[in-house]
């Protein structure tokens, strides 16, 4: 997770956990993303996801697709550091599908639909 976010609390029931993350607003990324107004880049929310799920199903997996990507606002972490992360996951065959939302208290700012194949060494 390369300090980037720490896990605060998680609960899972299954098949969906549900993670307040929060994120280090001093963190590397943010010096030139963007000086005097950090903003966190889309990339980095999608490996927030890909981090998670990997802690989450406590495997190595790798990227196949995404079929849908919404970022809706801004993440600031100077202003909201604090995000709740709802992810769905679900195996079908070789796949693992998984569905997020990351919410703040400002609403929801992104939304992903995600496929990953388990990578085996």
């Amino acid at each position: 997770m390369n300090n980037l976010f720490e896990i605060v609390e998680s609960s899972d029931t299954g098949s969906n956990f549900l993670v307040t993350i929060r994120i280090t607003p001093d963190h590397n990324v943010y010096k030139g993303h963007f000086p005097g107004y950090p903003v966190t880049p889309g990339v980095i929310l999608i490996q927030m996801i890909h981090e998670l799920v990997e802690h989450y199903l406590k495997k190595d997996i790798r990227l196949v697709e995404i079929p849908n990507c919404k970022f809706l606002k801004i993440v600031n972490p100077e202003k909201e550091s604090d995000a709740i992360i709802s992810v769905d996951v679900f195996s079908k065959d070789e796949l693992i599908f998984v569905k997020a939302t990351g919410k703040n208290n400002l609403g929801a700012f992104f939304k992903i639909d995600v496929t990953y194949r388990e990578f085996k060494k």
